[in-house]
């Protein structure tokens, strides 16, 4: 593998983790002011989706693909849309932080599935595993504590299983591999806009958003944490792989623990810097002492 295919590797890996975290900074405002999560979720993959038409348009971009890619987009796309759903849905039974602690075991569940196909991570990766999933695990202890549902587990369990099988998919199909990043995520997003327009009962479930400010932070969340982070992820697993793109991906709750920390004023716990540390760990040290270049 040649060291710049390396370096844009880690380098999406790192923006893709960055922007998806900044989730709570675009999301969290609309929420209080009353939208529902099903309509934030559709407004979120509707706005991307025609954001990135109209890019693909004017920028002369590749938008047809064969029909056998597009049941692998349209799988891509289920996968990702039942990622999100099954994740806020797991809210409504256990606490945020326990869910977090369940959801970002995936990279473990990654690199199982990645050994099903004959890639083995190196001594070094699985430290970069397990010191990144243990500062996930501390992250999230600042949730607080709660009863343990068995539906909000599997919800969560769920969730990270559909991203897991996202990553693992982008990263080993062939048909995959030769759409470009940005119509992938087109149509991953456009699948996920009509899933949920039809779950929202085709429009009739469907609120407004509530006014311009909340109108800007849509935008923000269909353009960061959707159409961005998306195109990195997949640009990173097809350049270094599943396994590492999932460690990289621990990058989110760290991201969303300085944006609550710095926008919302959430506390900065001894737990919660151990567990930035840990994380910053695991991927300099993943990064460090990969000799594929």
């Amino acid at each position: 593998m040649k060291k710049s295919t390396l370096r844009w590797g880690y380098l999406a890996g790192i923006v893709s983790g960055i922007t998806y975290g900044m989730n709570p900074l675009f999301g969290v405002p609309v929420i209080k002011k009353g939208l529902d999560v099903n309509s934030l979720l559709f407004y979120r993959y509707g706005v991307a989706t025609l954001l990135m038409l109209v890019f693909m348009l004017v920028a002369k971009k590749q938008i047809r693909i064969s029909w056998r890619q597009f049941g692998l987009m349209a799988i891509l796309g289920a996968l990702f849309t039942g990622c999100s759903i099954t994740l806020f849905e797991a809210y409504k039974y256990i606490p945020s932080g326990i869910a977090t602690s369940i959801l970002y075991v995936y990279p473990i569940m990654v690199a199982l599935i990645m050994m099903i196909f004959g890639q083995f991570p190196s001594w070094q990766t699985w430290i970069s595993i397990f010191a990144g999933v243990a500062g996930a695990v501390l992250l999230s202890l600042k949730g607080g504590g709660g009863f343990i549902d068995w539906r909000g587990i599997a919800l969560v369990v769920t969730s990270g299983l559909c991203y897991t099988l996202f990553i693992v998919i982008v990263n080993l199909s062939k048909q995959v591999k030769a759409i470009p990043n940005l119509t992938l995520t087109f149509y991953c997003f456009f699948v996920g806009s009509v899933l949920l327009f039809a779950l929202s009962g085709f429009g009739v479930n469907l609120n407004p958003v509530p006014d311009a400010v909340s109108w800007l932070n849509v935008l923000g969340l269909a353009v960061l944490p959707t159409a961005v982070a998306t195109i990195t992820l997949a640009a990173s697993s097809k350049a270094v792989g599943a396994t590492k793109t999932s460690v990289l991906g621990i990058l989110e709750p760290l991201t969303a623990i300085f944006v609550g920390t710095l926008v919302f004023h959430e506390p900065l716990t001894l737990n919660v810097a151990i567990g930035v540390a840990l994380i910053l760990f695991a991927i300099l040290f993943m990064i460090l002492t990969d000799k594929k270049g």
